[in-house]
């Protein structure tokens, strides 16, 4: 009877417990504005990440993962970006903005944040 309730706890977590990999080339498309960051400086992504990694208390978080507001860009609905480079083990991606509403092309996005609601996937690099 203990297999049995184990067997039934453990099979769903098996079938639904799906990790995404995303890889160079991939593209997304935003549909709602506003919910996805994207950081114009690798290091502010990577200081951000670090912080998300050891779970800070609000006040260390706020103070080792501040960035600059000037230095990030919030993603409107239909923005479209490509990834075109990854760092620190699929953490960090480097992508290019294809909608021309910024100056800059090239940003950085958290691996974590590609997990959004907001974005859907559109095509899938090789």
């Amino acid at each position: 009877m203990k297999f049995l309730n184990i067997l039934i706890l453990t099979v769903p977590l098996t079938f639904f417990a799906t990790e995404d990999i995303y890889e160079e080339g991939d593209s997304f498309k935003s549909t709602k504005s506003r919910s996805v960051v994207l950081y114009e400086y690798k290091t502010d992504a990577s200081r951000v990440n670090i912080a998300l990694q050891f779970a800070f208390n609000a006040e260390e978080f706020i103070e080792y993962a501040a960035v600059d507001s000037r230095d990030i860009y919030k993603i409107r609905r239909g923005d479209t970006f490509v990834l075109t480079e990854s760092f620190k083990d699929g953490d960090i991606f480097q992508v290019t903005l294809t909608s021309k509403k910024t100056n800059n092309e090239k940003y950085f996005i958290l691996s974590k944040d590609l997990k959004d609601n907001s974005l859907t996937q559109l095509e899938i690099g090789t």
